[in-house]
């Protein structure tokens, strides 16, 4: 694993800034192979639904020894268990080692000629004062089995956008099952070529970590072969702030009650300023 400070402090350094970062994944000799093999042979197996038009496949599986907690039910398999516990020392020199896994991975796979996934964002807890955490709260890690380009539908941000609202937010519609699931191809703010969205172009070994507050998309797959990620979400399973953080708080996260419920929304409200 590297080793080098000044590397992992300018990763975190630009998760914190950007909503994202790329790191050296550190997989052993002939891991991404094995993986791709294993993805494949689930893609191939899985009943597809027409729910699944813009992302490819969205295939949930829960790990033997880390099993979700949130769907026990969802089927296991060991290498998600590598997954999940591969990157542990990456995350403890990005210091986000108080994120935790929720026990599952999917593969998310882009088929030859398959369309663009519409912008949105993965927060749910919106109407939570943390929203506006300068820290992360929530992220995803993405494992792409081949190089990712324009070409193959590389995954697109903008980055900043974790933080700060755009234009953009308050004409999306709600990702996924919220009713992306049904817009259609010509929807002009889904898909819109926002002026500060950047091209993430991503090689096999590396892992990506972003935020899951992050806008993002993906441009469509115009290429003959299938382009596969392997995403896992990590969440910080509490609400206090971190005890290493020495950054500016909000006054909002400040003032919030310690123990606040807050109901699942995915649509960005006062707290995104």
């Amino acid at each position: 694993m590297k080793t080098d400070p000044e590397y992992f402090r300018n990763a975190r350094a630009q998760l914190l800034k950007d909503g994202y970062c790329i790191v050296d994944g550190e997989l052993p000799e002939g891991m991404s192979k094995k993986l791709l093999d294993w993805s494949n042979r689930w893609i191939e197996k899985t009943p597809h639904t027409s729910k699944w038009k813009y992302q490819g496949s969205d295939i949930h599986i829960s790990g033997v020894r880390n099993i979700s907690r949130r769907v026990p039910n969802f089927p296991q398999d060991e290498i998600v268990d590598f997954l999940i516990e591969h990157p542990r020392q990456i995350m403890v020199a990005l210091r986000l080692e108080d994120l935790h896994s929720g026990g599952t991975f999917q593969i998310i796979s882009k088929p030859p000629k398959a369309p663009a996934l519409y912008w949105h964002q993965d927060w749910a807890r919106w109407d939570d004062p943390l929203s506006m955490a300068p820290w992360p709260q929530q992220v995803f890690l993405n494992w792409y089995l081949s190089d990712t380009s324009k070409e193959n539908g590389c995954l697109r941000v903008i980055p900043g956008s974790h933080l700060k609202r755009l234009d953009l937010h308050s004409h999306l519609v709600k990702p996924h099952e919220g009713g992306g699931y049904d817009v259609t191809e010509t929807d002009e703010w889904m898909f819109y070529d926002h002026p500060q969205a950047i091209d993430v172009k991503i090689n096999v070994g590396e892992l990506l970590i972003a935020d899951a507050r992050l806008l993002h998309s993906t441009h469509p797959n115009i290429s003959e072969t299938r382009r596969t990620v392997l995403l896992g979400w990590f969440y910080r399973n509490t609400s206090e702030i971190p005890s290493d953080w020495n950054g500016a708080v909000p006054q909002e996260i400040l003032d919030r009650e310690p123990h606040l419920r807050v109901d699942f929304n995915r649509e960005p409200g006062a707290y995104l300023k």
